[in-house]
């Protein structure tokens, strides 16, 4: 993963961190009872699910590379028609 790519995946995170709580308290704290416990899983939720995001993005990014480098080394050896 080069560097925009990890920027571009970081700034989503971020994003899909930001929607998750504005959605969250808008729709969703209001069944809670206890504000702490909203709060609560409302952050663990959005930490994952940007770190998902992040990590999926990561792990394609590294296919997609090792992938294009098996295609660059068979086209350099002839292999490749």
């Amino acid at each position: 993963m080069n560097f925009s790519q990890a920027w571009d995946a970081g700034f989503r995170s971020v994003l899909i961190f930001a929607g998750i709580v504005f959605a969250w308290l808008g729709l969703v704290e209001p069944l809670f009872a206890s504000r702490d416990l909203s709060v609560l899983l409302m952050l663990v939720g959005a930490v994952a699910a940007a770190a998902i995001f992040f990590v999926l993005t990561w792990r394609r990014c590294s296919r997609e590379r090792r992938r294009a480098d098996a295609d660059i080394a068979a086209l350099l050896s002839g292999d490749g028609s």
